[in-house]
């Protein structure tokens, strides 16, 4: 006889109602359901709960790799304008180059330093593929490749500025030198009536050394000075009669005698072209004339070489 398991069932008011039987097979059945139904929906919550933190975190990890991804590619823009400035420079700096070899090749002066600088360093970064430039190590590397060529320009940037400065400095003396170096003639018109050099004398048959040139004019023809100056002495001296005295730095010195009047004082700058007296025949002279000489740290050479028509004449150009 099969053993079952009776359910006696009242209402509230304690009357029976019905009479539920289950056999013991059932009930183990009922039990093994139940409980695989708990630890099946124990998977379940849990499963949920997993791939709720799984896409949570997926979320988050998409949300960082976008904004790596965009972090990147800023970066890479803000390289390659960096390259971009660095092209500028460059081409600025060859720019500089081209023009300082153009000066030195008019001016005649040549750099003792052949290195026409190494200049190639351009390069762009692309932005496109990011994926192969998301490591820290390949940054690290893009830096410090920049950081080389940012320096190596500096350093040519600054050897071409210390050039520029040298040949500045030069072409600022030449300068000072040429407008202080006589280059015209003293007066317009006339004519060279003795040479520099031993020549007989006008006032006896023996030779002697003169130190200047004669240019024959009219009395009261002006007298220009030839170069910028300064006066050191305005008045009359002895064979010279009434002289003015020019000093025009660097050595170079220029008189101008016989004259009939001055009209500098000393001690008075002058530049060149300015009038500084009237042809004259004062002093040791047979006739209005302008006694011109040219002297080099108080030595006197040939004035005639420091005229206009002798230097047009004898340009190499």
């Amino acid at each position: 006889m099969r053993k079952r398991l009776t359910f006696l069932i009242y209402n509230e008011g304690g009357s029976f109602v019905r009479l539920k039987l289950f056999s013991h097979k059932f009930l183990r059945i009922s039990c093994i359901i139940g409980i695989s139904c708990v630890f099946l929906l124990g998977y379940i919550i849990v499963d949920y709960a997993f791939l709720k933190y799984s896409s949570y975190h997926s979320r988050n990890l998409i949300t960082e790799v976008r904004s790596l991804k965009a972090d990147l590619k800023d970066r890479n823009k803000q390289i390659e304008a960096f390259y971009t400035k660095i092209d500028a420079l460059q081409l600025k700096l060859i720019k500089l180059n081209q023009l300082e070899q153009e000066i030195r090749s008019y001016t005649g002066l040549h750099n003792s330093s052949q290195d026409t600088g190494d200049y190639g360093i351009g390069g762009l970064l692309s932005v496109e593929p990011v994926e192969e430039v998301c490591t820290a190590d390949v940054y690290n590397k893009y830096l410090e490749k920049i950081d080389q060529n940012v320096d190596r320009l500096d350093r040519k940037m600054g050897d071409q500025s210390e050039e520029f400065q040298n040949l500045w400095e030069t072409l600022k003396e030449i300068k000072a030198i040429q407008q202080v170096t006589p280059s015209m003639r003293p007066l317009e018109g006339g004519w060279i009536s003795s040479k520099f050099g031993f020549r007989q004398s006008p006032f006896s048959d023996n030779h002697e050394f003169h130190s200047g040139i004669d240019i024959a004019a009219h009395k009261g023809t002006p007298v220009i000075a030839t170069a910028n100056g300064t006066v050191t002495f305005s008045g009359y001296k002895g064979t010279y009669g009434k002289v003015v005295f020019i000093n025009h730095g660097f050595g170079i010195m220029t008189r101008y005698g016989h004259l009939n009047r001055c009209h500098v004082k000393e001690g008075q700058k002058v530049k060149r072209g300015d009038v500084i007296g009237e042809v004259g025949s004062t002093g040791r002279s047979t006739g209005p004339h302008l006694h011109y000489e040219v002297r080099l740290n108080d030595i006197p050479v040939n004035g005639e070489k420091y005229m206009s028509e002798y230097l047009a004449k004898n340009d190499p150009s």
